[in-house]
């Protein structure tokens, strides 16, 4: 099966429950599992650095030992109970590995100084950005090289199935290739997920002379990269800064300059980002860019928490988690059913595939084959009426629904919820 098939649920553990605990997290897998996920992504579970730690229990970002596990979570025999528990429900589980930086107070910085950047004061500095909390690694150290795909193998024995890498783009090249090349050595099938950045973040650092990659080198490394070039289109879309044709464009970039089999993580949330509902302030809309996960060409991305339909945020720093009271039974409905349709070979293929414009603001996707079009029609502006489409007229089942969808006169009518449906084609 094809990552463009298939379906990630992101978990920080610490908020992912009332408990917080990796045992928690066990007893919810057949929830997770019945929502159709097919990858457990866990942010990081090692404990947290000290020294300028950043609220009361600091960014999970900010590590203080690589293969340790942070005690509020429970033991590393339950992380493994929790691994073997997930592969148990057919499921992967991934790590967020972070490389580009450790906690200020990691025990590298006394045993192996060099591993850092200090200031003429022999003060810890970081190469670019004031995070205050971190200090960056030069890999420029051989041994920085040597002791990072360590932990990269010590945490591959035991079971997990890859890794979800922080701001790959800031690190070098030669050693995310020299990473993967040992990671395929002892799990040919690790799945490796990049968090490739913004291409105003790219400009910046690249006009300050510091190395960033871009998304097509990081696709020399990389399974799924995050959209994150996309992200000015999107997030101006959401704030009235420009039109839906702008991110309907820079979708449309996407499949000219990336290779043939390229897969982006859709997700319109994520612990970075406000949820979606955030930014729509409405149930429909944000059902609609639920869909879009899914239905887009890629692999689909969602943050626990999205099916509660809240717009808050937890917070990254602090003990915040999330009401489960809340779970929205219509957004469940919805996420497994779009997991479920992902499943179709259409998804993946290598062709057939577009993004159709319109003057409403609507999503409009496309797959087709030799016996069929599957097609996408999201409402994502809450627009009315009716809309043209250059499709032959009918009655088509929707695809999560059954509901028949009419076309016809060449027009369809818009609603308030996802139109997914399929068109044979006639043989000829």
């Amino acid at each position: 099966m094809s990552y463009r098939n298939q379906f990630i649920y992101q978990v920080f553990v610490r908020n992912y429950s009332q408990e917080g605990t990796f045992k928690a997290v066990e007893k919810d897998l057949g929830r997770i599992q019945a929502l159709g996920a097919d990858i457990v992504y866990l942010m990081p579970v090692q404990p947290i650095g000290v020294k300028a730690r950043k609220g009361t229990y600091g960014s999970p970002y900010a590590i203080q030992n690589y293969t340790g596990i942070s005690e509020d979570l429970g033991t590393l025999a339950d992380l493994k109970d929790l691994i073997d528990a997930t592969h148990k429900h057919g499921m992967k589980i991934i790590l967020d590995i972070v490389f580009h930086h450790t906690a200020r107070d990691h025990h590298w910085v006394v045993e192996h100084p060099e591993f850092y950047y200090f200031d003429e004061n022999g003060r810890l500095k970081n190469k670019v950005g004031d995070w205050w909390d971190i200090a960056d690694l030069n890999f420029d150290v051989p041994l920085v090289h040597e002791k990072l795909i360590d932990v990269l193998l010590y945490w591959l024995d035991l079971g997990l199935d890859g890794f979800r890498f922080d701001v790959p783009s800031l690190i070098p090249l030669d050693f995310l290739l020299e990473a993967k090349e040992a990671m395929r050595r002892k799990n040919p099938d690790v799945f490796l997920l990049g968090e490739s950045v913004d291409s105003n973040y790219i400009d910046y650092l690249r006009y300050h002379g510091y190395g960033c990659l871009s998304d097509s080198e990081c696709f020399q490394v990389f399974d799924a990269l995050y959209e994150y070039d996309t992200r000015i289109p999107f997030a101006g879309y959401l704030l009235h800064e420009n039109d839906l044709e702008t991110f309907r464009q820079a979708l449309r970039a996407q499949e000219r300059i990336y290779p043939i089999d390229y897969v982006k993580a859709r997700n319109v949330e994520n612990h970075d980002n406000h949820r979606i509902r955030y930014y729509t302030q409405d149930y429909a809309k944000s059902l609609q860019w639920i869909a879009y996960c899914f239905f887009s060409k890629g692999i689909a991305f969602i943050q626990y928490g999205m099916e509660t339909g809240t717009d808050h945020l937890p917070d990254l720093f602090e003990k915040d988690p999330v009401d489960w009271s809340k779970l929205d039974p219509e957004i469940v409905g919805w996420i497994q059913g779009l997991a479920k349709m992902k499943k179709d070979p259409i998804f993946a293929q290598n062709k057939g595939y577009k993004i159709v414009s319109h003057v409403e603001d609507v999503l409009h996707f496309e797959y087709e084959n030799e016996e069929r079009i599957v097609v996408g029609i999201l409402n994502v502006g809450n627009e009315t009426g009716v809309m043209n489409v250059s499709l032959p007229d009918g009655s088509y089942p929707h695809l999560i629904t059954s509901k028949p969808i009419h076309i016809n006169h060449g027009s369809i009518a818009l609603s308030d919820r996802p139109i997914l449906f399929q068109v044979p084609k006639e043989r000829k």
